[in-house]
């Protein structure tokens, strides 16, 4: 039987991002192909246009939502319509390569255990290329669990530029508690759990211009505890199911507590016990212990110690390649 790959598209308010984000997947080079768009009851032309394109060409799909049920939402609907071999998912304001898929599909064809591939997306503001999330990792396969710290870390790839099997659509779940880093958790959960594929091949832009749901709106500090928190209840959930190692525990709770600590730097750690999750979440004896490193200033020293540990590293990466 013929191989199918789906692309779904998020979309809320955005026809002029959107036909960019449409015709970036309608171009890619591979047999195929379905491109599913969600609108979330958007109320521009976007209908419209979603109308005339699927009239033109068979390939593209359009969900219009009765009403809009929100972003997560809209997002995790898509592994109830994963009905094919592989899919992705493009925010309407990023665009693919030509490339990407016949990049992606070719690792798996060069390594069939692998169960995604994570191509190279380039962070633009305006016309500026600014970084790359894969700026920190190598080409080539990736073993489960090998990359778990370097996620733990921020540093794992674009979700929109990543090609998954078809098998992977129940792991593919966005937890609203986490914001702007539900992306990594999935990610750092499937790359403990699976082999995957880095390709350093261009493939992809992320449009990081001040108006993406990334950025638009940035967290305050209670949100910025709240993440950390609820990250950390999340991960458990993942130890205990058996999806991630035990010994990842101490790694999540330091990470956590840092977190903490640095809020807490910059508004009080009272406030952020009062107003956060903490009391809820977090065991008297750490609340206590918490606090007494917070008197201590210990944070200080530690974020200038991994202020220079990151910058040697940078280093060490651009020596390395």
């Amino acid at each position: 039987m013929a191989m199918k790959i789906q692309v779904f598209i998020p979309t809320f308010n955005r026809a002029d991002k959107l036909r960019r984000a449409v015709d970036s997947v309608l171009t890619q080079t591979v047999p195929g192909l379905e491109l599913v768009v969600l609108d979330n009851h958007s109320e521009d032309r976007t209908a419209q246009m979603l109308a005339e394109l699927s009239g033109l060409d068979a390939r593209v799909r359009h969900i219009r939502r009765p009403q809009n049920i929100g972003m997560i939402p809209n997002m995790n609907a898509i592994r109830e319509l994963v009905d094919g071999d592989y899919f992705a998912m493009l925010p309407d304001d990023d665009v693919y390569e030509p490339i990407f898929l016949e990049e992606a599909l070719e690792r798996f064809r060069q390594y069939p255990d692998i169960d995604f591939v994570a191509c190279n997306a380039l962070t633009k503001i305006g016309d500026r290329i600014e970084k790359s999330q894969l700026d920190y990792w190598r080409e080539g396969r990736c073993a489960k669990g090998t990359a778990v710290l370097k996620c733990l870390l921020g540093h794992y790839p674009l979700i929109t530029n990543v090609l998954f099997r078809a098998s992977l659509r129940e792991r593919f779940f966005f937890h609203s508690e986490l914001g702007n880093v539900a992306d990594g958790f999935v990610l750092t959960n499937l790359f403990a759990s699976h082999h995957g594929y880095i390709s350093k091949r261009v493939s992809g832009y992320w449009n990081n211009d001040g108006e993406n749901a990334s950025v638009a709106r940035a967290p305050n500090p209670i949100d910025i505890a709240n993440v950390a928190l609820s990250e950390y209840v999340l991960y458990r959930k993942e130890i205990a199911a058996g999806r991630l190692p035990r010994g990842w525990l101490p790694v999540l709770a330091l990470k956590r507590n840092l977190s903490i600590l640095m809020v807490s730097r910059k508004i009080g750690f009272d406030r952020v016990r009062d107003e956060s999750r903490m009391v809820t979440l977090v065991p008297p004896s750490m609340v206590w212990w918490l606090r007494a490193l917070d008197r201590t200033k210990v944070i200080k020293v530690v974020v200038g110690t991994l202020g220079f540990a990151r910058k040697c590293y940078r280093r060490i990466v651009a020596f390395a390649h």
